[in-house]
């Protein structure tokens, strides 16, 4: 940033503030110890005068070649290096569909909001499985860095996927996955375990993803893949993996799951895909709970046809902790396609057919528990009991958890104290009861998205004896809501 106490020529190129752009061209036209005045690109015939306090930063002028603006790859080769020119550089490349940017070893992605045509196609993945150095910014660029790691030097690599949310973590962590299963595949052979890494994804999207006012689907949870290389040695060739640098395990780890999202959405976001995707597949179904799979989705593309029950499940707006918000559906995507992409999902990774039934049942009582109400009993304003509307929903939330509903409800309407000697019973309110009703509910969804974690796995398997790994964090984003629970 330059001082005040610099003169300056006529004519140099600078950045001034501006409260809407942040940061926009200026010009100076003269200059003293007191003040500098200013024209800009926006108004050339007006002036602006600058007090001896206010910051300015240098720029250069724009190049321009046969292909247009000239913009740089990398950030560090910025003749001026301070937050317009960068946030300038980042503006122009996005401006031409060039997403990704360099800063030194540090790749910058900005989430473009559409598709942009050719970014990610098979033939550009695989002209970036090579042995020698890139320097086109791509995300695929990075993941290569990290698969070179484990081959040529048998080191350990992560990759560190942050930004705020919305800026396109969970898709890019995706990218990373399927470039690296795709390198770790054995000759281009892609084995179950490469099948199942890549699968993971959807499957975890559908129970821990959500619309936030900044996307449409923001992982909620932070997660931390590893997976596992055969390693051997010396180096294997550009392109397809040799036998000592092949994907041969996975393992996920999870952290932070949103529950809250759950109970209770802000204006304009959804609870969890998985919901409305069941409620959509449900509301097809004409005097039966059971839906024949597949529907959508082709015989050929699933491992097996099968039946499953929902019978939990209706019309959305049956359930009150899916009608927190007037939001129902996502832009451009076909729940029920989803929901049949999920079950496949399911069974690429080796769910038994048991647990996915078992999954849907409980996902299915949390939405009832959703619909159960308390009032208080006559002559007890302390205490609390199930609405008599709400009769069926308590009923159903029993059955599909497997507990008798009188156990459930008094354990909803009633607290439990352990003392040394004895256990002590006493009722609680109604607002008590509701906090209890949406406890639940958060745990069993809880207990839900570690099973579909753990089964996951399970299945994919994880080699205690393999150490040489390439480890991807997707962390959370960063976010400040008008209203910030505890998550935030």
């Amino acid at each position: 940033m330059a001082g005040m106490e610099n003169q300056y020529a006529q004519g140099t190129l600078i950045w001034i503030k501006h409260e809407e752009e942040v940061w926009i061209q200026a010009e100076i036209i003269t200059s003293n110890d007191k003040e500098i005045i200013v024209k800009t690109d926006e108004d050339p015939n007006a002036r602006i005068v600058l007090g001896p306090n206010e910051p300015i930063f240098l720029r250069t002028s724009d190049v321009f070649t046969a292909e247009g603006l000239s913009v740089l790859d990398d950030l560090t080769q910025l003749t001026h290096l301070h937050e317009p020119a960068v946030l300038s550089s980042l503006q122009n490349r996005f401006d031409i569909d060039k997403i990704y940017t360099f800063t030194g070893p540090i790749l910058i992605a900005l989430n473009p909001f559409k598709t942009v045509r050719g970014l990610y196609d098979e033939e550009v993945l695989k002209s970036f499985m090579t042995t020698e150095p890139i320097s086109k910014p791509h995300v695929f660029n990075t993941s290569n860095a990290a698969y070179r790691g484990i081959c040529d030097r048998q080191k350990s690599q992560t990759v560190l996927i942050s930004g705020e949310s919305g800026a396109g973590k969970t898709e890019t962590t995706k990218f990373v996955m399927k470039f690296l299963a795709t390198a770790g595949s054995e000759d281009g052979n892609v084995t179950n375990v490469e099948k199942q890494v890549l699968e993971s994804n959807p499957l975890l999207e559908a129970f821990g993803n959500a619309r936030t006012l900044r996307n449409d689907n923001s992982s909620r949870f932070g997660k931390f893949i590893e997976l596992q290389f055969k390693g051997g040695q010396g180096a294997v060739s550009a392109g397809v993996a040799g036998s000592n640098s092949r994907l041969c395990g996975a393992r996920i780890r999870t952290y932070l799951l949103e529950k809250v999202r759950v109970a209770d959405q802000q204006e304009g976001e959804r609870n969890y895909h998985v919901f409305y995707e069941a409620c959509a597949a449900a509301a097809t179904l004409s005097g039966t709970t059971v839906y024949n799979f597949p529907q959508i989705l082709s015989k050929d593309k699933v491992k097996a046809e099968r039946s499953i029950d929902l019978e939990g499940f209706s019309d959305l707006g049956n359930f009150a902790y899916l009608t927190r918000s007037t939001c129902r559906t996502l832009k451009d995507v076909n729940d029920i396609e989803m929901f049949e992409r999920r079950i496949a999902a399911m069974q690429t990774i080796g769910i038994s057919d048991e647990d996915i039934s078992a999954i849907f049942e409980t996902i299915g009582a949390v939405l009832h528990l959703g619909n159960t109400k308390f009032d208080a009993p006559p002559n007890n304003s302390e205490g609390s009991m199930v609405m008599q509307e709400c009769g069926n929903s308590i009923e159903q939330a029993a059955r599909l958890t497997g507990v008798e509903r009188k156990d459930l409800e008094a354990a909803l309407c009633n607290q439990t104290r352990v003392t040394r000697t004895e256990r002590i019973r006493s009722p609680i309110n109604v607002r008590q009861a509701a906090d209890n009703r949406d406890s639940l509910a958060k745990a069993l969804y809880g207990l839900i998205f570690n099973l579909i974690v753990h089964n996951t796995n399970l299945s994919i398997g994880f080699l205690e004896e393999v150490k040489l790994f390439v480890g991807v964090l997707d962390i959370f984003g960063f976010e400040c809501f008008k209203m910030n629970s505890f998550e935030q």
